[in-house]
């Protein structure tokens, strides 16, 4: 059984939470790839509107309108597209007004800033609905960011993310786990660390949403080879951003012995390789008594 304490908020303590990424270089790298995207007219984008569809399904299902929302991690405002094609957003339509809010490094330079740039955007009791298609998963104090979510909703308003969950692109990891270890005796993190449903709604808890719902879904994406997984990562700006910069530096050896482990593997009859990626889905409804729940 799983007990939780009921806390006041005025009365937690300040979180300290572990610098784990490197933010600058994160949304550094994802404005690349938006900007690449939009000029090539090429889509590697695929996980984010997948998950854009499947918020827009929650929506039709939940029988509250809501008067005006907002979208963290906006992108090139697939959402929005996704939203209008569907006929849920607009006067009269599910969501009246959607405003959208990408981070940026543009005024703020501190390496480790993602909560901080995307706080002061969202205001407080502004919204009565806030959703976030990816990007969640790159927060280093995503309880601080949860909580101020809640505090930026109306009163029983709705929060909905989808996130990149543990299961993504656990072939990869398996391959880096097993080459490093047989030529350095043991492995540098990778692949970011990613959480599954169960930490996912007991974080909405913690934060005070109340009737927290999760879910998950498995894409099996193939490739021609392991290097094209490779370009596809870079390409939606999801290369690992590591603050602790002491990792040891990838050699063209070790890359190709990855590849080999990869091939074979986690090869289809068609000599076709595979890679998993995990969506996670979380929504919860802001708290009217102002009160956090801690486990």
């Amino acid at each position: 059984m799983q007990i939780y304490r009921l806390l006041d908020e005025r009365k937690m303590p300040n979180n300290f939470a572990p610098i784990m990424f490197d933010t600058s270089l994160f949304l550094k790298r994802r404005k690349t790839a938006l900007a690449r995207a939009h000029k090539e007219g090429k889509n590697p984008w695929f996980l984010h509107e997948f998950a854009c569809e499947g918020t827009i399904e929650i929506l039709q299902t939940i029988k509250q309108d809501f008067e005006c929302g907002a979208e963290l991690f906006a992108g090139n405002g697939q959402f929005q597209q996704i939203a209008n094609q569907a006929g849920v957003l607009g006067a009269s339509r599910k969501l009246a007004k959607l405003e959208e809010i990408e981070p940026s490094l543009s005024e703020n330079k501190n390496p480790n800033c993602l909560s901080e740039l995307l706080l002061p955007e969202i205001g407080q009791d502004k919204y009565d609905l806030i959703i976030a298609n990816s990007g969640l998963n790159w927060v280093n104090d995503l309880p601080g960011l949860l909580l101020q979510i809640r505090k930026s909703l109306r009163p029983e308003g709705n929060f909905i993310a989808t996130f990149l969950g543990g299961s993504t692109l656990k072939e990869l990891r398996q391959c880096f786990l097993d080459v490093e270890a047989e030529y350095y005796g043991g492995a540098s993190p990778r692949i970011s660390p990613m959480i599954n449903c169960e930490t996912g709604v007991r974080l909405l808890v913690r934060a005070g949403f109340h009737s927290p719902v999760s879910s998950s879904e498995i894409l099996k994406v193939r490739y021609g080879n392991v290097f094209e997984l490779f370009r596809d990562i870079k390409a939606m700006g999801e290369a690992a951003a590591f603050a602790n910069k002491n990792i040891k530096p990838l050699s063209r050896h070790l890359i190709a012995k990855v590849a080999d482990y990869y091939q074979a593997r986690y090869c289809d009859g068609d000599n076709r390789v595979y890679a998993s990626f995990e969506l996670i889905t979380i929504s919860g409804w802001a708290s009217k008594s102002g009160v956090v729940f801690e486990s």
